[in-house]
């Protein structure tokens, strides 16, 4: 039995969200793995941490300029 053009629609727009789900899962996972205690190579969560505030403190900075 076919399957109209609609219906083979919605099965492609599933499996198309199926598809950027797992790849937004692995890309988590990924993120993940730097600061995991299994990761021989892991990244110290606490320092990255600092660093991204003092980022985040420059930006907020910048962005006043324009307000002055």
């Amino acid at each position: 039995m076919a399957i109209s053009n609609e219906e083979q629609q919605k099965l492609d727009q599933d499996k198309s969200n199926l598809i950027n789900d797992l790849v937004a899962v692995s890309t988590i996972m990924e993120d993940y793995w730097r600061f995991h205690p299994a990761n021989p190579n892991q990244l110290n969560i606490v320092e990255e941490h600092r660093q991204l505030e003092a980022i985040k403190e420059k930006i907020e900075l910048d962005l006043k300029k324009f307000d002055a």
